[in-house]
């Protein structure tokens, strides 16, 4: 924990994962002590707990009750930080959405694949492991949820003698924050502390669920459609486009480089983008080239030199088996059966 906490320090945007985690934490603990203990609310660690979790999640339980005025600014405070929590887990749904738009063609060789084996076996169980390979991590995020659920429906049935109807709804309207149904006062102080922990930990469980049931309303294209576009030949329009770009200087000639970024473009990556790296590269052509040296894609910070490259600090970075350095702020990785030809691309550069 406490090494987690020191990486979290040092780079909070890239940790910030563990970052909010901490956060949680410590806004749980606050709570669970605030309303558990304070003069006014005393309502001792198990019904504390259970308004922790109901106010900073906004479930809106009506009961435990609050009547004294001063400790509203402090729920106030709280379920605000406690929104924001909320609006902080959504973001990394909406991540998790993002980059399995981001990898749309990877999806579409796996949605391929996937109805190629529905197609071609009548093997009951080929057929549910295609299935479940293709939609593993929806039906995980299902089952769990569905599993906290049962949990919920189980102990209420037992300990309040609910009906079926009663106890599901008290279990999935608490979890997506409805609040319609919460426990009553006569309720077994078991189920109090038993019911904050079901809620503390259900709510983002449903929301992980959620979003992942969003993910397959994602249209992510057809590949053949894909295919087809990729192949077409080059239009006029095209090759104008790059020429703006610096990418065809007028020799008649495209290398795979410049090929390729033809095709992201195609496929819907932005020209301005495609633009601003272009005049990057430009600005860190420093001769006029039309190639980057070690020396320019680092600032000066690296050269190369018999072969090594050499920090201008006196460090000499080595490429031997299977490393990693970092360059540019880019991680590179070798393995023994690159290494000669990363050699001599730069040897080439040397001379």
């Amino acid at each position: 924990m406490y090494h987690t906490m020191i990486n979290v320090m040092k780079d909070p945007v890239k940790n910030r994962g563990p970052l909010f985690l901490i956060i949680w934490a410590a806004w749980v603990v606050v709570g669970f002590f605030f309303y558990s203990y304070a003069p006014k609310m005393n309502l001792g660690w198990r019904r504390g707990w259970y308004m922790a979790i109901n106010i900073g999640y906004s479930i809106g339980f009506g009961e435990p009750g609050e009547d004294y005025d001063p400790y509203l600014w402090f729920s106030t405070i709280y379920v605000l930080i406690g929104s924001s929590f909320i609006g902080v887990a959504l973001s990394f749904f909406a991540d998790k959405i993002g980059e399995d738009h981001d990898n749309w063609f990877t999806n579409l060789v796996q949605q391929k694949a996937y109805e190629e084996s529905i197609q071609n076996s009548r093997d009951p169980w080929v057929l549910l492991k295609a299935i479940y390979v293709q939609y593993e991590a929806v039906i995980r995020a299902i089952t769990v949820w569905v599993i906290w659920i049962g949990i919920m429906i189980v102990y209420s049935l037992w300990g309040l003698g609910w009906s079926y109807v009663q106890a599901q709804y008290f279990a999935i309207t608490t979890l997506s924050t409805g609040g319609h149904w919460g426990l009553p006062k006569y309720a077994p102080d078991w189920m109090w502390p038993l019911t904050a922990f079901m809620a503390m930990l259900g709510v983002p469980l449903m929301g992980v669920a959620m979003a992942q049931l969003a993910t397959l309303m994602v249209d992510q294209g057809d590949i053949e459609v894909t295919k087809k576009e990729l192949v077409e030949d080059v239009t006029g329009e095209e090759l104008l486009m790059l020429r703006k770009f610096g990418l065809e200087n007028g020799d008649g000639v495209i290398d795979s480089a410049e090929y390729i970024i033809l095709c992201m473009v195609r496929m819907g990556q932005d020209p301005a983008l495609i633009e601003f790296i272009s005049n990057r590269f430009k600005e860190l052509d420093d001769d006029d080239s039309g190639y980057l040296t070690i020396e320019e894609i680092t600032g000066g910070k690296y050269f190369l030199k018999d072969g090594q490259i050499v920090s201008k600090v006196g460090g000499v970075l080595g490429i031997k088996g299977v490393k990693q350095f970092s360059m540019a702020n880019l991680n590179v990785q070798f393995s023994d059966s690159e290494e000669d030809d990363k050699n001599d691309d730069k040897n080439d550069l040397e001379a």
